[in-house]
């Protein structure tokens, strides 16, 4: 047996989720194990198995013209930083209580580090024409290489700057921009944060009024730029609903 693809060491935040892949090839098609040795001095290798850890732990493994296999963990937290390790093995005996195998198994590992996530404290200022959103991170303990801001998967503004603060100006009003903003540090990993722009309920007509004959079809429009978006409109005609 022998590995086509080796899992990668990965930095990531706390609470994020983790994804380590391993692929071999051999004859016959090698067994994928995934085990794992935390930072503890005292602690040893354990096998990870697919619902591991109050379920966190995904395991998804094919085996067809050769072996491959995927470990997810959600949730991260500081006690899942550590060593994993990818095992590969087509001998007969692997898994046998008593005999030992031909072959030993052979072993990729990939470093996992679990980084606290800092707290992101976001700011909206409103101004006669303008909004000016900010994001400031608390003690930043990681680089920052720049920053980004996203407003419904485009990027409306980026930098190159390492501070640990980053503001977005918009022009115009609250009603012609509200909904969610990202700002993004960049780092390794990536830190991410959200800015809502919250406007209430504030219907408008679309047209004042709307003219025809007997026997036509009369079609009225109201809007309503609010968010979070109303789910529920109702329609009135002197005072009785409709």
């Amino acid at each position: 047996a022998g590995f086509i693809k080796s899992p990668l060491s990965q930095k990531r935040l706390a609470q994020d989720s983790v994804e380590l892949y391993c692929e071999a090839i051999g004859n016959p098609i090698p067994e994928i194990q995934w085990w794992f040795e935390g930072n503890d001095p005292n602690e040893t290798h354990a096998q990870l198995w697919d619902g591991a850890r109050q379920d966190r732990v995904k395991i998804n493994a094919t085996y067809n013209l050769h072996s491959t296999s995927t470990i997810s963990i959600a949730n991260l937290t500081a006690d899942d930083s550590g060593m994993y390790e990818c095992r590969a093995s087509n001998d007969p005996d692997r898994n046998h209580l008593s005999k030992s195998p031909k072959v030993k198994w052979i072993r990729s590992q990939a470093n996992v580090f679990v980084i606290e996530r800092p707290e992101i404290v976001t700011n909206v200022t409103v101004g006669p024409d303008k909004v000016t959103l900010s994001c400031s991170i608390s003690a930043p303990q990681l680089p920052i290489t720049g920053h980004k801001w996203i407003h419904k998967e485009k990027t409306l503004q980026e930098d190159s700057n390492s501070g640990a603060s980053t503001s977005y100006i918009i022009e115009g009003t609250m009603e012609e921009h509200s909904g969610i903003y990202e700002c993004i540090f960049e780092a390794n990993p990536q830190i991410r944060g959200q800015v809502n722009i919250s406007v209430p309920p504030q219907v408008t007509a679309y047209k004042k009024s709307e003219h025809g004959n007997e026997g036509d079809t009369g079609v009225l429009t109201c809007k309503n730029p609010s968010f979070p978006a109303v789910t529920t409109w109702s329609w009135h005609k002197s005072g009785h609903g409709v």
